[in-house]
């Protein structure tokens, strides 16, 4: 039997140096989220009866950092709406346990999880049957405790420890977008269209040894295929991984603008598990070198913004649109109502972004919905980013955020996907503008790039690592 801890032998080999370090108050907790009833799992629209069976459990995993706690929870489902972030925040204020507003709830945009309700709205909407539609009312209300009990866990876990960070790298990514003669074909590996296989990671030791792990990837948690099963995927099975390296110790994961960007290769729950432990073996990996202390918790600052949609249908349109009996006759209807509700549809859509910033040691930006990777590429080579780290489908999942590249291209994320997120037309191409502005404006001068910043390694796939990708 191999030896199995890697992460925790690096983390002890460096424990000395760290001893030094000043002391955060950091907190874990996780919490099984497998639901008990059947329900829906979302993510393919192909699936349309409850689920089958559990492959292996989900969880919602927490981190609470400082003297007055920032919390980040991710959730092992594919995503969930702004309502439901909202709606934990007020739980959280009524047991005042912290301060609601300094709570981060991601998902792992895990495709073999249930579905949540608000989430993606047209996809299911007209096609649940009144007891399925029932069943998903009652998983998102037991969810949302859920993701307040484990936040709570966290803040009331937290103690002194030695809190550091730094960046490694994943390989398992790769572009998905196919295009053909300048033309979307489709989902495939697309060799040489950008990837961000960057892998920031923070971990908190007490004592020398490790008791918490915070890493993320830039990449949907799609490995597993279409079955009709419940399991993480490989974020759900990277977590545990880590965990087996370092005992004693609790893994959080979440996912960066990896939008486009698929697990290579793909197609089932084995592609999930072999992703999972290459991923826990970077974050080893990454253990093993110098990493940054971080001295105090962080700063928090926000700003929300209104994302541009392109030209908005008029009424005449959806009248007939409404007559067709699919997504599109769906998502028709459902603009026909709000026509009748509000005498107009919005030509934009709201986006609040958040950003983490531990003094000038390390900004850590927090993007609503499902980023496209060049949001990823162009901040980073416009900051500094050795000191940058991106989430997204943070505090909601309003929908694909494509760039102005991807708009051009048009395909699957910058159109259909519009339907099932229930706007009302495509994004203008000045969204990339509005986005990137507001969210480098958070990061503040102390984070642009300098003459002194290194071009980034990690846009693309390496040439070895191609064949491996096609299996």
């Amino acid at each position: 039997m191999r030896n199995r801890s890697p992460l925790l032998a690096a983390f002890l080999s460096v424990a000395a140096a760290a001893a030094a370090a000043a002391e955060v108050p950091v907190g874990v907790a996780k919490v099984d989220v497998t639901p008990t009833h059947p329900v829906v799992l979302t993510g393919y629209g192909s699936r349309t009866t409850e689920f089958e069976a559990v492959d292996a459990p989900i969880q919602a995993r927490a981190m609470a950092i400082g003297d007055d706690p920032a919390v980040v929870v991710a959730i092992d489902v594919c995503g969930v709406p702004a309502s439901f972030v909202a709606e934990a925040r007020r739980r959280v204020a009524a047991s005042g346990a912290f301060d609601p507003a300094r709570l981060v709830v991601a998902a792992t945009h895990n495709h073999s999880g249930p579905d949540v309700e608000g989430f993606a709205p047209i996809l299911w909407g007209g096609r649940y049957t009144p007891e399925q539609e029932k069943h998903v009312k009652e998983y998102s209300e037991w969810l949302i405790g859920k993701v307040v009990e484990v936040a709570t866990a966290a803040v009331r876990d937290r103690k002194p420890a030695e809190l550091s960070w730094g960046q490694g790298r994943a390989g398992f990514g790769g572009n998905r977008r196919l295009m053909i003669d300048g033309v979307w074909k489709g989902f495939a590996f697309a060799e040489k269209a950008p990837v961000d296989h960057s892998l920031p990671a923070m971990f908190a030791r007490r004592d020398g040894k490790l008791i918490g792990v915070w890493a993320n990837y830039a990449c949907h948690c799609t490995s597993g295929g279409t079955v009709n099963r419940i399991h993480g995927d490989w974020a759900g099975f990277a977590a545990p991984e880590i965990e087996r390296d370092a005992p004693g110790a609790t893994a959080v994961i979440t996912v960066g603008c990896g939008a486009d960007v698929g697990p290579q290769p793909t197609g089932g729950i084995e592609f999930s598990r072999r992703h999972g432990r290459a991923f826990a073996d970077a974050v080893a990996d990454l253990a093993r070198k110098p990493n940054a202390p971080l001295a105090a918790g962080p700063e928090l600052v926000k700003t929300a913004v209104e994302l541009p949609l392109a030209s908005v249908p008029d009424r005449a349109h959806w009248e007939k649109e409404a007559k067709r009996d699919d997504f599109e006759g769906r998502h028709a209807r459902l603009m026909l109502k709000r026509l009748d509700r509000d005498g107009a549809l919005s030509p934009t859509v709201p986006y609040a972004i958040e950003a983490w910033r531990f003094g000038d040691d390390l900004a850590i930006l927090f993007l609503p919905g499902e980023v496209t990777v060049d949001y990823a590429v162009r901040i980073k080579s416009e900051s500094d980013w050795p000191r940058l780290w991106i989430n997204a489908y943070s505090n909601g999942v309003p929908g694909y955020i494509p760039s102005r590249r991807v708009l051009a291209e048009g395909g699957y994320e910058p159109d259909f996907s519009q339907i099932y997120y229930a706007h009302p037309s495509r994004y203008a191409p000045e969204v990339e503008d509005v986005l990137v502005s507001a969210a480098e404006s958070l990061l503040g001068d102390a984070f642009r790039k300098t003459d002194a910043t290194p071009e980034p390694d990690f846009f693309t796939v390496p040439e070895a690592s191609i064949p491996s990708m096609r299996q």
